[in-house]
Formats: structure tokens, C-alpha cells, sequence
């Protein structure tokens, strides 16, 4: 009986010998790395330098909304949110030829202020287009 338990107490310590030296049980924990600092140091400085562009690019949208170049969706003439959908023409372009053709379109400052919308739509139901308050190729052919 000596020897059989002998033998128990000898497999229980090399389990315990095992484990220990796989870092579980009682043994050391393994060390466990995180992410270099100078690494991290570097993504958050391209993180910096790329939202520096985006504040710079908006800067330059508003200044140019601002200047009315651009719509404020952040489009220019011809783009999808203008009122203003003819390559090359501007709304002032368009403010103009209203003014020539007796409606008001208020000042021409390349705004699309309430009276432009009044008047391209007055524009396009007096001359049987669709009244959506766009100048498209049709609208502009009438006007200029």
C-alpha cells in the first residue's frame, strides 16, 4: 500500500510540476504583451494629420459657400443638390436670363434664395415645362 501510494503522490507532483511550468496554477502567469507604444504613438499621429486635411477641406468648402461657388451639400454648378444641373452654367447664369426674360429672381449673387425658386418655377409653368424649380437642359434652353 506504501508503494501505491507512493506512486499517487508521485504523479500528483509531476502534474503539478507540469502545469506550473505551462504557467497555470500556482506558477507565474506568462507575460502578456500590448501594442508598442511608439506604435500606437504613430497611428494616432497619422489619425491627427488625416483629420487636420478633412478641418482644412471643410474650411475650403465653407469659404467657397460662403463666396456662393457652391451649394451647401458642398457642390458646385452642375451637382446633384444645386438647382442648377447644365454643365457650365451657374445659378447666377441663371439669375440673369430670368431678369432678361421678366421674371425676378431678386439679386444676382449666385444664391438660391426664395425669389430664384419663385421665379424659375414661374418660368417653367408659364412656358408648359415641369415645375420642379430645376434648371435641366429644357428649362435653360427656354431661357437663354
Amino acid at each position: 500500500m506504501r508503494r501505491g501510494l507512493f506512486g499517487i503522490l508521485s504523479f500528483s507532483l509531476l502534474g503539478i510540476a507540469a502545469l506550473t511550468a505551462a504557467g497555470c496554477a500556482t506558477g507565474r502567469p506568462k507575460e502578456v504583451q500590448g501594442p508598442n507604444p511608439a506604435d500606437q504613438a504613430n497611428a494616432f499621429r497619422n489619425e491627427l494629420q488625416a483629420k487636420d486635411q478633412q478641418i482644412q477641406e471643410l474650411q475650403v468648402q465653407l469659404e467657397a459657400y460662403k463666396q456662393g461657388t457652391i451649394s451647401p451639400g458642398g457642390t458646385s454648378g452642375a451637382g446633384r443638390d444645386s438647382l442648377v444641373r447644365v454643365q457650365g452654367v451657374s445659378l447666377a447664369d441663371v439669375q440673369r436670363a430670368l431678369a432678361r426674360a421678366g421674371f425676378d429672381p431678386g439679386p444676382v449673387d449666385g444664391r438660391a434664395g426664395k425669389k430664384t425658386k419663385a421665379a424659375i418655377k414661374d418660368f417653367q409653368k408659364r412656358h408648359s415645362l415641369a415645375v420642379d424649380g430645376i434648371i435641366g437642359e429644357r428649362t435653360w434652353a427656354l431661357l437663354k
